[in-house]
């Protein structure tokens, strides 16, 4: 599209949103745009998916409602411009100036990005990065920022009361004189940010990561901070977890095998226990301790595991196909296969490999965890930690590793 072209599509656009003859929506999804001048216009509920407007100028411009999923906005200005409403789920704002921009109600929650393997239609998660963005004085009142990345983004003065930020990470940000009032936050990462004069009263902190965090600094009137689990959810899930060990020790003669599936299971201390064989199908698990947990041959598929800390659990041959373990922490974990015995208890000489097919472990640790012959189809290991990784006899070829960090991995036994 050339300039003359993009003006008429915006004239048309403004009779539209006049209601006169002639008008129609601008409709300019995957567009290259890079650098364009588009400021002080009128581009309400425009379709700009996937549009390419990095380093564009947009300052004071009205984007309310408009469609911008998967936009890439790197480096652009748009200071004072309005996005109430705006679907921008997924989108790249890296650096992106938003001073005292609106973004009232706007959408950041991942994006979904749909690709094909061996003609199987899969999806998966890309969350909304807004690394180093300049967001002084912005109004995020009620916006959605679930799993968005704010790594060192600067957000001083801004109006954040009741925004979802729920696994958001915020670490090293500037949140000093930020009204966070009734904010979601759990789960979040807000380690080494500056939180001066910040304001976090009635905010749920449940689970966040605080280190280098002085709260003197910040109000936190009426605030939660602690992962709170009914004690009769805990006595109950305490007597389950027996009943199963027994289970596990009696050979399965005694006790009953755990089966948990769909439950709810977040933040629970689980550290060191035994859980092989459970059923823990779509289970959410998020932020659970499970350090030194044996999960052998557990159904954990379609579970939920961000920010789990699984650091040396032993998960050989678990089924985790399509669980989310995102930012999940696994350095040290066993995803090995699992030797195979016979009725009288010698080695068959099989083993069942762990499964990852289609799972997601976007920005997890896995330094130094144990992935041989893993089945890893489709696994997004996006921004993944993979140092001193063995995927010796693993199935990778197509899993994604976008900016993940492979220094010392074992790939093969040579």
């Amino acid at each position: 599209m050339n300039q003359n072209e993009l003006l008429q599509a915006i004239t048309a656009h403004r009779r539209y949103l006049d209601g006169e003859a002639g008008g129609r929506i601008l409709n300019l999804k995957g567009a290259a745009l890079a650098g364009v001048e588009l400021s002080a216009l009128r581009l309400q509920s425009a379709r700009l998916a996937g549009i390419d407007l990095s380093g564009a100028v947009l300052t004071r411009s009205r984007l309310d409602n408009a469609d911008m999923q998967s936009a890439n906005l790197a480096g652009a200005n748009l200071a004072e411009a309005s996005l109430s409403g705006a679907d921008l789920r997924g989108c790249n704002l890296r650096l992106a100036n938003l001073e005292k921009a609106n973004l009232e109600r706007a959408d950041l929650r991942p994006g979904q990005q749909i690709y094909w393997v061996g003609g199987e239609r899969r999806v998966r998660e890309l969350p909304s990065d807004l690394s180093g963005a300049v967001l002084r004085g912005a109004r995020l009142l009620e916006a959605d920022l679930t799993g968005a990345r704010l790594v060192e983004a600067d957000l001083r003065s801004a109006n954040c009361r009741h925004v979802l930020m729920t696994l958001a990470d915020l670490t090293g940000a500037c949140l000093a004189r930020a009204d966070f009032t009734g904010a979601d936050l759990k789960s979040a990462r807000l380690n080494n940010a500056e939180i001066d004069d910040a304001v976090f009263d009635r905010a749920d902190l449940r689970r966040a990561e605080l280190k280098n965090i002085d709260l003197s600094k910040a109000s936190c009137k009426d605030a939660q901070f602690a992962a709170v689990t009914p004690k009769s959810s805990q006595a109950d899930t305490a007597r389950l977890v027996e009943a199963h060990q027994l289970w596990i020790s009696s050979g399965g003669r005694d006790g009953r095998r755990l089966d948990l599936s769909g439950g709810v299971l977040a933040g629970l201390d689980l550290a060191d226990t035994d859980l092989s064989g459970a059923k823990l199908s779509g289970c959410d698990l998020s932020g659970a301790d499970l350090r030194g947990a044996k999960l052998c041959l557990a159904q954990l598929d379609n579970s939920r595991l961000r920010n789990c800390r699984l650091e040396g659990a032993d998960l050989s041959g678990a089924n985790l196909a399509g669980a989310d373990m995102g930012r999940a922490k696994l350095s040290g974990a066993r995803l090995a296969p699992m030797p195979i015995r016979e009725p009288d208890g010698r080695h068959s000489g099989r083993a069942w490999p762990a499964d990852l097919r289609g799972a997601s472990c976007v920005l997890a640790e896995l330094t130094n965890a144990d992935l041989r012959e893993a089945r890893l189809d489709a696994t997004d290991f996006t921004g993944a930690t993979l140092i001193g990784v063995d995927l010796r006899g693993a199935n990778y070829g197509q899993a994604i590793l976008k900016s993940s960090s492979l220094r010392a991995a074992r790939l093969s036994d040579a």
